[in-house]
């Protein structure tokens, strides 16, 4: 059966819903982590592991964001191979919407429009966070410390590596789904 036109209305407006509000979450975590780490500036300098209140800032509107893009990503595969690809038998396949096909060829152009992710921004934060946390304190403390921020940093990348291989996984599975 193929879906109609108001699900592919429904979900494209979804795609566009969750892309702005990526940016609204970045913008608004990235906020509270500057106030929280001027605050542990302020009050708790000469304490390191207090550096763990903005790095858990930064991890959880991290973990926010991550899966509306994921979820964006996976809705755009779902329009692609059902509605772009499939065609409907009385109508040529160049009539049916084709922004994620188009957009897949088209590929990135390196300089324009920034991360999905974010990528760049956290570990930019991160980095800040974990030379701001390097005032003097006790060689555990600061192992304990720069471990946890290499950990999120492994975590941006890693995220990084799978959101780039989402798009073609995803793209076979959905195929595969509607039986092609």
């Amino acid at each position: 059966m193929r879906p109609g036109r108001s699900e592919y209305l429904v979900l494209r407006r979804t795609i566009a819903q969750r892309g702005a509000l990526r940016h609204i979450l970045f913008v608004i975590g990235i906020t509270v982590w500057a106030v929280t780490a001027t605050a542990v500036l302020v009050w708790l300098p000469d304490h390191p592991v207090a550096w763990l209140i903005p790095l858990l800032v930064l991890v959880a509107t991290f973990e926010a964001i991550r899966p509306l893009h994921f979820g964006a990503e996976r809705i755009g595969r779902y329009l692609q191979v059902f509605f772009e690809e499939a065609g409907e038998p009385e109508r040529p396949l160049r009539d049916t919407p084709s922004w994620e096909r188009v957009a897949m060829r088209f590929g990135a152009v390196p300089g324009v429009g920034g991360h999905p992710l974010f990528v760049p921004s956290f570990c930019l934060a991160t980095v800040v966070n974990l030379f701001v946390a390097f005032q003097p304190a006790g060689l555990a403390d600061r192992i304990f410390v720069n471990i946890l921020h290499g950990a999120f940093i492994a975590w941006l990348f890693s995220a990084h590596r799978a959101m780039k291989k989402q798009r073609e996984i995803e793209l076979e599975r959905m195929r595969h789904l509607l039986g092609k």
